[in-house]
């Protein structure tokens, strides 16, 4: 890389993001649309309202992300922004990316507040500065007060009151103060507790945690410690820090899910940790909403965690990253982005190495806990101390761990190239960033400018036509309502017809294999002769061996496991394919319903002599996707009565109820006897035939619900965005009318500086570009 050219496109960057930032200030001397309050209505929604970005507070949101970028360049520094839910994994995939444990992990939410740690060359043990501390300060003197004030008891039964939070009372009500510097993984384990730790008592007390105080990136605190992977590599220009973010309403602070989105705005790059055992659930539904937003500015990349616990029935890695890509997030990444791991193997076998190396030892397993957890995801459940001790072996289970785990591909492919590229990918931020800025501007001053030069009676005009567009939106809405509802019912008919089929080709199924003649094919018996063995009308299966009788269950077991996976994967394959169907009709009645108010806001500003952006929102339906696999697995565990066992924990009555997940299934007339065993093969049958309705009722039931509350949530959505856009051109045409009110010399004085900013803009706009295609000329010529 060429350090000159970096050095020259960074005084580029950093000349136009000073040059936006002044514009910014600008416009702020500028009578703007105060749409704080429609602001605040929306907080937590992603919108693209063109005004919004230019009311009070979207202009000091703008200088705050701009600001961000300035700091970042000025310190080349690529900011990979770390996501997930609480309990996707997300402080155990930093841990194993840095080598060491550098983020405590508790079965709570442990990020209520960002935290940045910066790959610092030379730090071998970690160190956090919190210098911002102070907003810290004054919350515990406000939680003094209110605790000397409260009922300790009444506290106790609102909140878990454990060691660390004893701890943190007593530090509260001595009033100590928050230290500015820990060393060592231990103190740092402590602040970072004790911050989260303050987030819930001030909940639970009533008292508002600061998290304004946080909103800036520079405020929030940083751990400085040298990435294991990245010791020893030739020095780079820039540097490499990650941001772990809050998950989407941690700590029970659904605000978190602003502080969340903004974070991300102002990353260079977003990684994703998936739960691989949660894909679909609502909470990781939140995050890649989240995620998704900010890939129209960022890279995203993703690592699917927990990858060690897929089966031999699970979606393989290429499926998972097609999923992933294609259905959930919607082809916002693509699959070559996507990584599936075991966060927890890489950061135990990444541990476990960096200790031999340095130690030339494990340290003592009952003094450290993770040594045992690395002994028992290496050696397997029956490791002995002993194991321990032998190095040579030990080094060899580590490195194995370590490749099992998958990490070694997201490792060299993103944390390897964000490290040598971390300027670049620094420059292309702020490219990004003052790319949208640009053409925003660009465009809100321009509607603004307009308006100065439109007749008076001209704007009332508009103004009065826009409510009439908003009724007639109202109108629309009702109208296409219908029209949904019906797709919706032909969607779910024709779904209720697929499903019937295949509930028929179940049963058609599971017929064949328990037939007579295959029962007795199965326990190796020859009908004619049957020795040691019978078989009567009744479809009852006589053995007289108990090791014979299980190995024939375990044969019947596996052929239905095998039918019912296959009519899983096939339902799942087809609930998918319709339902990415009824999203994209979905969504083009909906634009097809407000493409004549649109037309007609377009016709009718333009012959006013404005140009109106109106673009339509996304329909948001995410949820249509149907997990199946998950229905079918609680269908068989639905019932879980204890019934009486027969003695001896193998015997074969144990082994049925193992499979079906409920004891007495095809056991009511289970015969022990000295020498016999008896197996009611019939009425096993019919059980099973019995669950398979219970299994396609439940995802028809489950189906109807789901589609109903997915498609009104998005209708919603839509239909409150496009309304939004509309009130945002009414308010900037009010603007326009206010000043219109006002004198000549004022109007004629705005005008010139309305004018002024647009060219502005505008360069910022064409400078901003040619930036941006020599960053990616370097990007393309650093690739290997």
């Amino acid at each position: 890389m060429h350090t000159q050219t970096i050095f020259e496109l960074s005084q580029e960057a950093e000349r136009l993001l000073q040059l936006a930032l002044q514009n910014l200030d600008t416009l702020k001397s500028m009578p703007t649309a105060m749409l704080d309050g429609a602001a605040a209505a929306i907080t937590g929604e992603v919108n693209n309202v063109l005004p919004l970005h230019f009311s009070a507070r979207g202009v000091e949101a703008q200088q705050a992300t701009l600001n961000n970028e300035l700091r970042k360049i000025t310190r080349l520094e690529m900011v990979l922004a770390i996501v997930g839910t609480m309990k996707a994994g997300k402080s155990t995939t930093i841990n194993a990316i840095v080598g060491t444990e550098v983020l405590p992990n508790r079965n709570r939410p442990m990020t209520a507040l960002p935290t940045l740690i910066r790959h610092t060359p030379g730090q071998k043990e970690p160190v956090l500065h919190f210098s911002h501390s102070s907003p810290i300060d004054t919350l515990i003197r406000q939680l003094q007060r209110a605790l000397s004030d409260g009922d300790r008891g009444r506290l106790a039964q609102r909140l878990e009151m454990d060691k660390d939070m004893n701890t943190l009372l007593e530090r509260i009500e001595k009033g100590e103060a928050f230290e500015k510097h820990h060393l060592g993984a231990e103190p740092i384990f402590n602040c970072l507790k004790s911050l989260n730790d303050l987030v819930r008592l001030s909940q639970a007390l009533g008292v508002d945690f600061p998290f304004t105080e946080y909103a800036a990136i520079e405020n929030i605190p940083v751990i400085e410690v040298e990435f294991v992977h990245l010791a020893g590599l030739d020095a780079h220009l820039g540097q490499l820090t990650l941001l772990d973010t809050p998950g989407p309403n941690e700590a029970g602070q659904p605000h978190l899910q602003k502080m969340l989105s903004e974070q991300l705005a102002r990353a260079s790059a977003v990684l994703a940790v998936m739960d691989y055992t949660q894909l679909k659930s609502i909470s990781d539904e939140e995050v890649r909403q989240a995620i998704s937003a900010a890939g129209k500015s960022v890279p995203l990349y993703a690592l699917v965690n927990k990858f060690d616990q897929k089966d031999r029935n699970s979606d393989d890695e290429e499926q998972v990253r097609a999923m992933i890509s294609g259905t959930l997030m919607k082809g916002n990444i693509s699959p070559g982005q996507i990584y599936p791991v075991s966060s927890m193997w890489a950061y135990l076998a990444n541990r476990a190495r960096y200790e031999l190396t340095t130690h030339g030892r494990l340290p003592d397993h009952q003094t450290q806990r993770w040594v045992q957890d690395f002994a028992e995801a290496a050696l397997g459940r029956r490791w002995r101390t002993a194991d321990l001790d032998d190095i040579d072996h030990i080094r060899h289970a580590a490195d194995l761990l370590w490749e099992d785990s998958l990490f070694e591909q997201p490792i060299r492919k993103l944390i390897y190239a964000a490290y040598a590229n971390a300027s670049l990918f620094a420059l292309r931020s702020a490219s990004h960033k003052l790319l949208n800025y640009a053409q925003n501007a660009r465009e809100y001053l321009d509607f603004r400018y307009q308006g100065l030069t439109v007749a008076f009676d001209e704007l009332e005009r508009n103004i009065v036509r826009l409510e009439d567009d908003m009724a007639m939106l109202e109108t629309r809405q009702r109208a296409v309502s219908d029209e949904v509802a019906h797709e919706v019912e032909q969607a779910l008919l024709s779904t209720g017809e697929f499903i019937s089929r295949q509930h028929s080709a179940l049963h058609q199924a599971i017929v064949p294999v328990f037939s007579r003649e295959h029962i007795l094919a199965l326990a190796g018996v020859d009908p004619l002769s049957m020795p040691g063995a019978q078989a009567d009308e009744a479809t009852q299966l006589v053995l007289e061996d108990e090791g014979q009788a299980q190995i024939v269950l375990s044969k019947i077991r596996s052929l239905c496991e095998t039918i019912v996976l296959d009519a899983q994967s096939k339902i799942s394959r087809e609930l998918a394919l319709r339902f990415d169907q009824l999203e994209t009709t979905l969504a083009r009645s909906l634009n097809e319903a407000m493409r004549p108010i649109k037309a007609r806001i377009n016709a009718e500003l333009c012959d006013a002599g404005f140009r109106a952006r109106i673009s339509f929102p996304a329909f948001q339906a995410n949820q249509l996707n149907f997990n199946s696999r998950m229905l079918f697995n609680d269908a068989i565990a639905a019932d879980n009565r204890t019934v009486g066992q027969p003695s001896g924990a193998g015997s074969v009555r144990e082994t049925v109820s193992r499979w079906l997940n409920n004891p007495g299934w095809g056991w009511e007339e289970y015969v022990v006897a000295r020498t016999r065993y008896v197996i009611d093969v019939g009425q096993l049958r019919d059980k099973f035939k019995r669950h398979i309705d219970q299994f396609c009722e439940q995802i028809g039931k489950a189906l109807a619900a789901q589609v109903d509350v997915s498609v009104t949530a998005g209708m919603a959505t839509f239909f409150s965005e496009f309304s939004l856009c509309l009130t945002g051109l009414q308010e900037s045409l009010r603007d326009s009318l206010a000043v219109r009110q006002q004198n000549e010399r004022a109007t004629r004085a705005l005008g010139q500086l309305l004018k002024h900013s647009l060219t502005a803009a505008t360069w910022i706009q064409e400078d901003t570009r040619l930036l941006r295609d020599d960053i990616q000329t370097l990007f393309a010529a650093e690739q290997p």
